[in-house]
Parts: structure tokens; sequence; C-alpha cells
């Protein structure tokens, strides 16, 4: 993954602790999701997109469109659990290939089909870019 957290926030002329304090984390927490925010929770990676006015997808680096015409700040649950089961399907996938392609147990994808838990940001980001989709669009952001 592409981490372009620090360029987005270094282009903003913000310091880590200004940023955490928008995030409601400690700076050298911070510092840390920076440096590896694949372990950066969906919620608070989409705080930090909302913050700088940019769309998941440029900060996930999938795309160099920084933002989107209408989108929306807040994570739709509804949407994700039906453009997950959607986009799956509409590319053939059952959900024993699909886990087996990102490391997991059907189980756990299963689960995130039924909106149960939202998917990881790894998870998200592996799928968008294996089947060529928007992770804004995945998680109702945009339509």
């Amino acid at each position: 993954m592409l981490n372009r957290m620090k360029e987005i926030r270094e282009s903003s002329d913000k310091k880590q602790r200004e940023v955490a304090e928008a995030l409601g984390i400690k700076r050298s927490t911070y510092a840390v999701l920076e440096n590896t925010y694949n372990i950066m929770p969906l919620k608070r990676l989409n705080d930090f997109a909302n913050y700088f006015n940019v769309s998941l997808d440029y900060t996930l680096g999938l795309t160099d469109t920084k933002n989107y015409k209408n989108i929306k700040p807040d994570i739709d649950y509804d949407k994700i659990k039906y453009r997950l089961r959607l986009t799956r399907k509409m590319n053939n996938y059952t959900q024993s290939k699909l886990a087996k392609f990102l490391n997991t147990s059907p189980s756990v994808w299963c689960e995130y089909e039924k909106g149960r838990y939202l998917i990881s940001t790894n998870f998200i980001y592996e799928f968008a870019k294996k089947f060529n989709v928007s992770v804004d669009w995945l998680l109702g952001k945009i339509d």
C-alpha cells in the first residue's frame, strides 16, 4: 500500500500533533499509524480523510484523484455488506475463494458480508485492488 498520509499532512502544513488532536489520539499513536496505516481502523482512516477533505481511495494510493464530487463524510454500514457481496458475486468468487485470496477464513468474510463486523483496512484495500473498485464506493461514501 502506498502511504500518502504523511504527504497529505505535510502538504497541508499540519504537524502530527495537530492531526492527532483532530483524530482524538496521542501524537505517538498517530506517528505509528502514519507510517503503517494498514493497521489504522477504517473509522479512524475515514476521520483522517474527512479532516483533509480527500478520498479514502486517494489516501490509500488507489487513485491520484484527491476527492470525488458529492462524497459523503460517513461510512454507510448497510451499503458495505451489500456492495462487498455484490462485487464478489459479479466477479464469480465464492466466499471461500475470496477468503483464501485474503488469507482469512470464509466465516470471517461471511461476517463482513452480513455487516456484523466492519471490514479491516487491509482487507478492503486488497479487495478494492483485486476487483478494481473504489473503497469510497464500497463504504457507501459515493454512489
